[in-house]
């Protein structure tokens, strides 16, 4: 398809002097084959983008011509200089590189070629050669449906490729703006999205911690390091194993702490207890749990924030005269202010005299309070002392 940027003011026009002449020397022509020549220096462009007019050609057919006379032998003759044209057409599209190579953009038909003998070869391709033919498959896609050029583009109308571009860019303002107004409206940064999620994982941070003690030195601490120290004694020639000390962790009740808890007061008191109900009963406030790294030495239960009594206070064996059920005593108290607080204890236990630290007091003998619970031969009087600590 010719290109309408050619005005029909600047047309080769075909000198013919007489036309009827033409038709008279039909037979001649079909006798002898004589090809018509053309004088290309005739056709004078008068402007950078000339028009080819194919009206002088037209005119003859439509005066009558015989069926026999082909239109290959009457455009034989103007072919070279239409390709001489587009030859010249072509170069004036094109420039040099940096390097002083001449380089044009390919046409439908190069690119349509090319992409065609390329295609044939696919399974061997390389990676560079792959992108070089997909891009050329999306300029022929692109090409589609482009039947507005340049005429089109200087008479004030927008081609369908700037029209294509102005809707772009104004969607992509458009979803600046909006990008722009969400990030305004971001006031806090949620933990998931955080750099601190980063370092200490996708899960929050545990914030049941209570205190963190570096100092305190228990039985079972010392007791391992005298071992160790042995050992390296008694095998100087082997390499020492090494040691982290960590911290006494004062923490509140976590469900992955159930089966250490429950292990550690069954020891202490009686099978069968289960403390899991707590995790629902505000744990925040009423459960105190303490750890060594991964391994629970201390724990604390009350019963719920509103009745406030202590149902087990216990310590493993080992990291006791250690001051951590004070500690533990002194969380419960803190976390439940003014509150009354009430507990049960047996009445030879070793504990009252920590109770009696904090300000506890006698209220009830009771005779025979444990006698469901502990067993016949346990050491432990089953004769119990009410206590209440009271902040009103």
């Amino acid at each position: 398809m010719l290109s309408d940027s050619f005005s029909e003011s600047d047309e080769y026009v075909e000198k013919t002097s007489n036309r009827k002449s033409l038709t008279r020397k039909k037979s001649q022509i079909r006798g002898q084959r004589k090809r018509r020549k053309v004088d290309i220096d005739k056709f004078v462009p008068t402007e950078q983008n000339p028009r080819i007019s194919f009206e002088p050609l037209l005119e003859v057919f439509e005066e009558g011509t015989d069926d026999a006379y082909s239109f290959d032998e009457l455009f034989e003759s103007l072919l070279p200089g239409y390709l001489e044209e587009r030859t010249r057409i072509l170069s004036q599209l094109g420039g040099e590189d940096e390097h002083g190579h001449y380089l044009r953009q390919m046409t439908r038909a190069e690119t349509f070629n090319l992409v065609n003998a390329v295609a044939q070869h696919h399974d061997h391709m390389s990676g560079p050669e792959a992108l070089a033919l997909r891009k050329l498959r999306l300029a022929n896609r692109r090409r589609q449906g482009k039947g507005l050029d340049r005429t089109i583009q200087s008479s004030g109308v927008f081609a369908h490729e700037d029209l294509l571009t102005r809707s772009q860019e104004n969607t992509v303002d458009k979803d600046k703006s909006t990008t722009i107004d969400q990030l305004s409206r971001i006031r806090t940064t949620s933990y998931e999205s955080s750099f601190l999620s980063r370092l200490q994982g996708t899960s929050p941070a545990n914030t049941g911690f209570l205190s963190v003690d570096w100092l305190s030195r228990t039985p079972w601490m010392n007791l391992m390091d005298d071992i160790r120290e042995h050992y390296q004694i008694s095998h100087p020639e082997d390499e020492s194993p090494t040691e982290n000390c960590g911290p006494i962790t004062y923490t509140t009740l976590q469900a992955v702490h159930l089966d250490q808890v429950h292990d550690l007061l069954e020891r202490s008191f009686w099978s069968g207890i289960n403390v899991k109900d707590s995790l629902d009963y505000s744990p925040e406030k009423c459960t105190v749990v303490v750890l060594y790294k991964k391994l629970v030495v201390g724990v604390a239960i009350m019963s719920s924030p509103r009745e406030t009594y202590i149902t087990y206070l216990a310590v493993r064996c080992g990291w006791d005269n250690s001051q951590i059920a004070t500690w533990m005593l002194y969380h419960l108290i803190t976390l439940n202010p003014g509150k009354d607080i009430t507990l049960h204890v047996s009445a030879n236990n070793p504990a009252m005299l920590l109770y009696n630290r904090f300000g506890f007091k006698a209220e009830e003998f009771i005779t025979g309070f444990y006698d469901a619970y502990l067993d016949p031969q346990s050491r432990a009087s089953k004769n119990a002392i009410r206590l209440r600590f009271r902040q009103l």
